[in-house]
């Protein structure tokens, strides 16, 4: 009988250990098919246009401060504890030795007194039979890593934050400008047209359509105006400053900037392997995997040695020096499905982590596409609008030529005057929108 138990242990031994090797199967398949499912070379990001691009030296200060702002200050204490756990579950598979003392003072009938002196010292060393220790330390090193990676994510997320909202004061500020510009030719035009009517040389509908159309203008400016402050108090906001602080230094006019990230493009394979939050979604898969390897671990026994050294102090020279070695072997039978529940939880959460990392792949695949996509539109629409916008002007000195030589009426100089300032405006926004594609896609990449 006692050879059947024997057998009949090993055998449910022999099982749970070949369960607890597989528990991280379904995970490694689906993340080895992720990666066989990447595209040989990149369709989109392979077209990309030569940007000019130049120094700007205020969007670099900013991209200094914001290194420290609050929100990579949280993912910097959201490190911090990480590796805190990584050094709690290190520990776990170290031996601990403890010491301990203790007096004893006896006195008997007669007032005799007696004086014991106990000190101890225990070593437990865990040999983590089964490698569920083992486990749980590389869970937590792969948690580790992760939010190392995460911190970097969250920089370059913040920078790119940074660089969109500077983008959109400087567009604002040239929408400003542009509005200036243009609100002062609408003035010139209706001192024209007045000077004329004085003159007899126009119609009574001159000066009216002059007005309005410097009035429609005008109407415009407090909108830009209203974008550039909120443009600013989002940067400041961003870099954890107070209101007002960055004014000044944002009050000169600059262009909008451009960026060339067409040098850090690479294969898609190493792209996978080096963009910081996908690597981060893969050591969380693996951090799944090797919890769900441990907690199928903790069906099997536990063995531990324990080291026992007492010395006891009787007094008057004579001592009692007591030493013990000790091993448990801790094994649990029944728990009403404690640890099986565990062990199928840790499953299941290793392939939900698993799922996750292949739609953060997939996501990950089309943005960047995405966003090359966008800055090859976006650089082709900022170079047509810089033609039309040529081609507007000089059709706007033509109706002016045409109508101080009384060739044509007022209303042509001001349709073309304001076919001009649309041309104008809708310039910066395409600059705007081809410079925020470009940094959009530069964290697509991983910068």
């Amino acid at each position: 009988m006692s050879r059947f138990r024997f057998w009949v242990t090993t055998s449910l031994l022999v099982a749970s250990l070949a369960l607890a090797g597989c528990a991280t199967g379904p995970s490694a398949q689906i993340e080895a098919e992720t990666r066989n499912a990447l595209p040989v070379a990149w369709q989109e990001t392979a077209r990309l246009p030569d940007v000019p691009t130049g120094q700007d030296a205020v969007l670099k200060e900013l991209l200094y401060r914001v290194q420290l702002g609050p929100d990579l200050a949280i993912a910097q204490s959201r490190l911090k504890e990480a590796e805190a756990r990584l050094m709690v579950a290190r520990a776990g598979l170290l031996p601990s030795l403890s010491v301990s003392g203790s007096q004893t003072r006896t006195e008997v009938d007669g007032g005799k007194a007696s004086l014991e002196k106990i000190g101890s010292a225990t070593l437990a060393v865990p040999l983590d039979l089964f490698g569920a220790n083992r486990a749980r330390a590389g869970a937590s090193k792969a948690r580790a890593q992760a939010a190392r990676l995460d911190a970097q994510r969250v920089a370059s997320a913040t920078r790119t934050n940074m660089a969109q909202l500077y983008i959109a004061y400087r567009a604002a500020q040239a929408q400003v400008a542009v509005t200036k510009a243009n609100l002062a030719s609408a003035e010139e035009s209706l001192g024209l047209a007045k000077t004329r009517q004085v003159a007899g040389l126009e119609t009574g509908l001159g000066v009216p359509q002059a007005t309005s159309n410097r009035d429609a203008i005008a109407a415009r400016l407090p909108s830009f105006l209203q974008a550039q402050t909120a443009a600013r108090l989002g940067l400041e906001a961003l870099i954890g400053d107070k209101p007002g602080s960055l004014a000044v230094l944002l009050e000169p006019m600059a262009p909008i900037p451009q960026l060339d990230s067409r040098q850090a493009i690479i294969a898609p394979q190493v792209w996978l392997d080096t963009r910081p939050d996908l690597v981060a979604a893969q050591r969380r898969l693996q951090a799944a995997g090797l919890d769900a390897r441990a907690a199928q671990r903790d069906r099997l026994p536990n063995l531990s040695l324990t080291g026992l050294s007492v010395e006891t102090d009787l007094g008057q020279g004579v001592s009692i020096p007591s030493n013990s070695v000790s091993g448990n072997l801790a094994l649990t039978l029944f728990d009403f499905g404690r640890l099986r529940g565990l062990a199928q939880a840790a499953g299941a959460q290793a392939e939900t982590e698993a799922l996750v990392y292949q739609q953060s792949v997939l996501q990950a695949l089309a943005d960047l596409e995405t966003q090359a996509s966008a800055v090859r539109q976006g650089e082709r629409s900022a170079q047509a609008q810089a033609a039309n916008v040529a081609s507007a002007a000089d059709q706007a000195r033509l109706a002016r030529v045409r109508y101080t030589s009384g060739l044509s009426g007022f209303l042509e100089v001001l349709t073309a005057e304001r076919a001009a300032y649309e041309a104008q405006s809708a310039e910066v926004a395409a600059k705007a929108e081809a410079a925020r594609a470009q940094f959009a896609f530069a964290l697509a990449l991983g910068l």
